[in-house]
């Protein structure tokens, strides 16, 4: 019975959210149930500016807001894109001057003036165990 009681403490350390932090992330102003939102989080600067995500996640859309939770992150700064894919192809569609034609929105709802926001105003710190963040699509 010891034994079990060990390797299940074991298993449960080696968990993905074990790993250090959690985010419950929520999206809001989803206008519409079709497609699906797609996101990706970044832990640096030059992940963020070459597109390089640490971590993905595509969760159905929903009229109003969806709630996904991302297990596994390490604690520290971290910044976040997404988009609704209304139309299901996988891209972020866009007009001329590549302005999305899709809603899409960045962590701490960044500004967004002649392309996307910088690092450091979409960055925020993640802490150990569980967080929360919101960001509403535009």
């Amino acid at each position: 019975m010891k034994r079990i009681a060990t390797v299940l403490g074991l298993a449960a350390c080696l968990s993905p959210a074990a790993w250090g932090a959690s985010l419950e992330l929520t999206v809001t102003n989803v206008e519409t149930a079709d497609g699906a939102v797609h996101v990706a989080v970044f832990d640096s600067q030059n992940g963020w500016k070459s597109n390089s995500a640490v971590e993905g996640a595509v969760v159905d859309a929903a009229t109003g807001s969806v709630t996904l939770t991302i297990d596994g992150l390490a604690p520290g700064e971290i910044g976040i894109k997404l988009y609704h894919d209304v139309d299901g192809d996988g891209d972020l569609d866009t007009r001329s001057f590549g302005i999305p034609s899709e809603p899409y929105g960045f962590s701490n709802d960044a500004p967004v003036r002649f392309g996307p926001p910088g690092w450091k105003k979409a960055k925020f710190t993640l802490g150990d165990g569980a967080n929360t963040h919101t960001i509403k699509l535009r």
